[in-house]
């Protein structure tokens, strides 16, 4: 299992190395995001339009908690359109590897994308807009692994359809989490929110999430049992999200257009 694991991770790696533009998607556009963000921050303390000094705090720890999602999203959605578009898939399918290595390829490459993007872009912030983001402590970790799971459960969401129905549903990718975004309270808290758009948000973990970094921010209280809610749907997010991702798959596989499958 290990090694057909480490194949399928370092073609993923190859793919990616071995391309400037997905380079850049990793490296480039999350730092970029940072720094411009961060100059808005800076112009609108500089200028009294902010309420108070840990307004650059809740804007670009919000941000970044965001991207987190959105890159844990985007990598594993592209690193499965790949397979795709090369109509490699229907290929791996006849291997002895498993579709639960397949979905754990992709989910361990698309964690070291995240990583590799996010990390120089948290090191931006706090250097040049002194952001205390790791006063998250420990619970910064739990906040950023929950929101990498967001993201692989669209991931696999999204992925799932493009399977089923074909590469129309590939504009899901960046669409669907920006239907999430007004539900998130990534900029506002969840009271700024209409009473039923409240309902809707705290189905979904990351309003948990975004409440719980505000509270920690503002004045260090940690809402425990909005954590607890978070991780838990979560969990069950995720394993409906593999699911259905796994009945897509043996779907195509019965149908036997696997191959009919690519640009």
């Amino acid at each position: 299992m290990f090694q057909r694991l480490y194949a399928m991770i370092n073609r993923y790696v190859i793919l990616v190395i071995g391309s400037g533009p997905r380079m850049m998607s990793i490296f480039y556009w999350p730092s970029i995001q940072i720094i411009l963000w961060g100059f808005f921050s800076d112009f609108l303390l500089n200028n009294n339009l902010a309420n108070s000094i840990n307004s650059l705090s809740f804007l670009l720890s919000a941000i970044i908690l965001w991207d987190v999602l959105f890159r844990a999203q985007l990598g594993l959605s592209m690193t499965f359109f790949e397979e795709l578009w090369s109509r490699n898939l229907g290929h791996l399918l006849i291997t002895p590897i498993k579709t639960s290595e397949i979905i754990l390829s992709l989910v361990i490459t698309s964690f070291l994308r995240t990583s590799l993007g996010l990390i120089p872009a948290i090191f931006v912030a706090n250097y040049y807009f002194k952001l205390q983001f790791f006063q998250l402590g420990f619970y910064l970790a739990f906040f950023l692994l929950n929101l990498v799971f967001v993201g692989w459960s669209i991931g696999f969401v999204v992925s799932g359809l493009v399977l089923r129905y074909g590469q129309a549903f590939e504009e899901l990718a960046w669409a669907f989490i920006f239907v999430l975004l007004p539900f998130s309270c990534v900029y506002y808290p969840l009271q700024a929110l209409p009473d039923i758009f409240q309902i809707i948000a705290l189905l979904f973990p990351p309003a948990h999430i975004f409440e719980g970094m505000r509270q920690i921010i503002d004045n260090g209280q940690v809402l425990v049992n909005k954590l607890m809610i978070s991780f838990l749907l979560n969990i069950f997010y995720f394993m409906l999200a593999v699911f259905m991702f796994k009945k897509m798959i043996k779907s195509c596989r019965k149908k036997g257009n696997l191959f009919n499958l690519g640009e």
